[in-house]
């Protein structure tokens, strides 16, 4: 079963082209875009994604749980029976809400969420649009998304020497 959430949570994020999404976006998304499921399904799934470890939250955003790059994704991908019936079975037990994630980045041992959160200060109003230039670089370059949003914050006029060091100490930290 966790194999059939992983290829889901694959398929989501590599159709979305991102791997840093509100919790609203995955709704949206698996709804209106791929239109896998209803509202209320979706939110189940993403509970169910968490639960089985396939998404991360973190600090209201949603992330990938592990590395999907070697896992093989259908083309033409839609949620299989096994990942309905779990999504049935969390809709039955009632825990559907929103995951609050308000851990703190020092808690996780993630720095984006704050490093989104510096982003107002330097003309990055709408934090969407933030996390989809970190997005862009990232993938231009090849980086973690800490690294790009840190460039990204750099490029606008932060001065990042002081989050640098955290930035580094986090990717090793993964490593």
């Amino acid at each position: 079963m966790s194999d059939e959430l992983n290829v889901c949570a694959a398929a989501f994020f590599r159709s979305i082209g991102k791997d840093v999404v509100t919790p609203k976006e995955f709704t949206m998304y698996v709804t209106l875009d791929v239109k896998w499921m209803s509202s209320k399904e979706a939110s189940a799934l993403m509970q169910v994604l968490i639960e089985e470890k396939a998404m991360v939250s973190s600090n209201g955003y949603l992330k990938p749980g592990k590395d999907f790059s070697s896992l093989q994704v259908p083309i033409a991908y839609r949620p299989t029976d096994a990942v309905r019936n779990a999504v049935a079975a969390k809709m039955k037990k009632g825990k559907t809400q929103t995951p609050a994630g308000k851990a703190s980045g020092a808690d996780t041992g993630d720095i984006f969420p704050e490093l989104v959160a510096l982003s107002g200060e330097y003309g990055w109003s709408n934090k969407g649009k933030f996390i989809a230039e970190c997005n862009s670089v990232r993938k231009k370059l090849g980086v973690e998304t800490a690294v790009a949003a840190l460039l990204v914050l750099r490029d606008s006029g932060a001065d990042v020497k002081e989050l640098t060091e955290k930035v580094y100490a986090n990717s090793v930290k993964k490593g």
